[in-house]
């Protein structure tokens, strides 16, 4: 592979590709949809190649993406991908790329280009899975995908060459001059650039090689894998330089696949309706030929709308983070169910500028709403209990459809007294505005209750329009209340109490997720703003290791413990080893100044293992190490293939140090829970959770110590 493609690919990896402000914003939108499906999910992120490689590149690295075993039929699908990563994680990939689009550089040139990549891309995608099926090519998803990011290349290039990749190929008219040029300027093409991104986050080998090859002639390819003839064909075919009357197109089709020109005529008709119907529901205006000046101003009006609109989402999301740090530390509802309304009302007047609002809770021993009274309130607000039933008040008809109501119906203004119950009417007088906006309170589908705003009409106008920002604020409150409510009653039996904890560990694994996702959301913009520091660019990564290590230790906490043995894969033991090794150099070592040295056996396969264990045995016994070792300490970690213990053939693992050795009285104890000797700031956990993953692994450790150093021993079966 072109060593020059390898170099771009370091200034411009696949957590820097541009998507769409319109992709992005419907992706914002379905993120925070309560009735999310990932069938959903999936479909958005197949309508964009940007975020279909980020999703993937994460899907790689927790050992979960598709299309990416080349030895297995076992391929898991998107949609099962995305659940195994979690919703939260494919929020923060959301967030993290509306943050990087809005601080990146925008101009009508660099959409133009954008639009017409994003276009390409999709209509490939939709004609590739139309030719395999036409073939019976065994994956015609495969081929969607593959169609989808065949010129990924084009978008590291263009980050990775901004004031001279977009306005040198923005006004090309012939595709052999375009690749011509690609050479000449950065001595590789999109196609080495693609291909190299894709393999290097997993993709399997064929898929690596349909983008390779999408531009090769016909000759070239007469032999090659079915997929590489299909996403050639399909790139010919959906090309902005083809036409009908393109005859040595179709002959190309006919001599690689078999396909006829009729047929392919007809199956492009279908495929245009399609991207028309994508077009359309993202609000993308494309180019026509021979558009007037006044079409194309409505246009480059529209693509700054859009990028007016993810600002704002930006905005909001830094708004609703601080609600969502303030609403955690206010311990919600435990010990004082009024201690939470103020902070809502506090923050509803600062956002919304509304002043009157009341909050009910839903109450399932009853099956009411209860409304809640504060200090500033009137103690009488709290007697109000509606029982959750359709057409008693528009507070429970909000909860039981789910959906935001309010009093001002246009047919009902004039005499809207007649049409609401008492309730609400007393609710209006007692909030002394004009109506009321009914916010509906739910959490995974599961009703806690209504906040109900008292509002003008002219608020409301407002307010309605901004709905989607008010109900993203809501589900935070309501996220809070429901957290809290389920510590405040846990009690009953053992079992229950057991599910009850289990619930607040995934509680408290998720607050601690958002510190961690923020982090990163900001190490991504601190990354771009450091592009050309390259000493600090690697201090960012090594950050960003640390907090994803973190992250995958908190994934431990949720998995069922079968799981933990039954993940396996295959797993490169050494570049696991190296790649930790790296980041250690720049955190846990440079203090101390502590020198580690590798010798790794280069006759070590594949082995079938759980990649995440290995990282947090080796995580543990490194960081123990460098905690026990004085100044300018040694550190030796050795590989072994072919170690022979009672007839079984194993792969050892050892790290050694110099230090002052364990005491004597620990090392009976060594691998048990007990008290550390490190000081306050340590559990003396970590060798216990090693040797619990060592069991897991089918696996045995053993320690040495002495006043001349200490070394740990690991076998692994293979």
């Amino acid at each position: 592979m072109n060593q020059k493609a390898k170099q771009i690919l370091q200034k411009a990896d696949v957590d820097k590709l541009p998507s769409l402000p319109h992709v992005l914003l419907q992706l914002l939108e379905i993120c925070h949809d309560e009735s999310l499906s990932f069938s959903d999910l999936a479909d958005i992120l197949r309508q964009d190649p940007a975020l279909y490689a980020r999703v993937s590149s994460v899907c790689h690295r927790h050992n979960c993406s598709p299309n990416t075993h080349p030895h297995t039929d076992d391929i898991p699908s998107i949609e099962s991908s995305l659940q195994h990563l979690g919703i939260n994680t494919i929020k923060g990939i959301a967030v993290t790329a509306t943050v990087q689009q809005f601080f990146s550089r925008t101009s009508l040139e660099r959409t133009d280009f954008l639009k017409q990549h994003w276009q390409h891309s999709l209509y490939s995608a939709s004609v590739s899975r139309s030719i395999a099926k036409l073939c019976n090519y065994s994956d015609p998803d495969e081929a969607y995908t593959t169609g989808l990011m065949h010129d990924i290349g084009q978008l590291v290039l263009e980050v990775a060459y901004p004031e001279k990749y977009t306005s040198t190929f923005a006004q090309l008219s012939e595709d052999d001059i375009f690749h011509t040029l690609e050479l000449d300027e950065f001595e590789c093409t999109h196609q080495e650039v693609g291909a190299q991104l894709l393999h290097k986050h997993g993709a399997n080998s064929f898929v690596c090689d349909a983008v390779l090859y999408h531009h090769e002639n016909v000759e070239q390819i007469l032999d090659a894998h079915p997929l590489v003839k299909i996403v050639n064909v399909a790139n010919m075919l959906t090309c902005s330089f083809f036409k009908p009357e393109d005859q040595q197109v179709f002959d190309a089709a006919e001599t690689l696949l078999g396909l006829d020109k009729p047929l392919l005529l007809e199956m492009l008709e279908k495929s245009q309706a399609q991207l028309k119907n994508v077009t359309q529901s993202l609000e993308i205006d494309l180019a026509i030929d021979g558009m007037d000046g006044e079409t194309a101003k409505q246009q480059s009006a529209g693509d700054e709308f859009k990028q007016v609109q993810l600002a704002e989402q930006v905005r909001n999301i830094a708004l609703l983070d601080g609600i969502h740090q303030h609403l955690s530390r206010s311990g919600g509802l435990s010990d004082n169910e009024g201690k939470l309304l103020p902070i809502i009302s506090q923050h509803i007047g600062i956002l919304f500028g509304v002043s009157q609002c009341i909050m009910f809770l839903y109450d399932a021993t009853n099956d009411h709403v209860n409304a809640i009274s504060t200090d500033n309130q009137p103690a009488q607000l709290a007697d109000i209990s509606i029982p959750l039933k359709a057409g008693r008040s528009l507070i429970t008809e909000a909860l039981l459809n789910k959906q935001a109501s309010h009093s001002f119906d246009a047919d009902s203004l004039d005499d809207e007294h007649t049409k609401l119950s008492v309730v609400d009417r007393q609710l209006i007088g007692f909030t002394e505005q004009e109506g009321i906006i009914c916010l509906p309170m739910m959490m995974n589908n599961a009703a806690i209750g209504t906040l109900v705003l008292g509002v003008d009409k002219t608020q409301y106008e407002s307010l309605w329009k901004q709905l989607p920002l008010l109900m993203r604020f809501v589900n935070e409150v309501a996220h809070t209340i429901s957290v809290n409510h389920s510590v405040s009653t846990s009690s009953g039996s053992d079992d229950e109490q057991s599910d009850q904890l289990k619930h607040k560990i995934r509680e408290v694994l998720h607050e601690v997720r958002n510190p961690l996702s923020i982090m990163n959301n900001y190490l991504g913009i601190l990354s771009y703003k450091l592009e050309s520091d390259k000493p600090a660019q690697e201090d960012v990564q090594t950050i960003k290791s640390e907090i994803e290590r973190i992250s995958l230790i908190l994934n431990r906490l949720t998995e069922q413990e079968e799981s933990s043995t039954d993940e396996t894969s295959p797993v490169d033991i050494n570049a696991i080893i190296a790649d930790l090794t790296h980041v250690f150099q720049t955190s846990l070592f440079a203090s101390k100044n502590i020198q580690i040295s590798l010798d790794l056996d280069e006759r070590i396969e594949s082995l079938q293992s759980n990649a995440n264990a290995l990282k947090q045995i080796y995580t543990n016994l490194i960081k123990n190490a460098a905690e026990a070792l004085p100044a300018n300490g040694q550190l030796m970690v050795y590989t072994q293939d072919y170690v022979n213990v009672d007839g079984k053939q194993h792969i050892e693992l050892s790290v050694a140090d110099d230090g002052p050795g364990i005491d004597i009285d620990i090392l009976p104890q060594l691998f048990s829970p007990v008290e550390s000797t490190k000081g306050d700031d340590h559990a003396g956990l970590g060798l216990t959770i090693v040797k619990n993953l060592v069991n897991e692994l089918h696996g045995s450790i053993s320690c040495r110590s002495s006043d001349k150093g200490t070394s740990f021993h690991i076998l692994l079966p293979k």
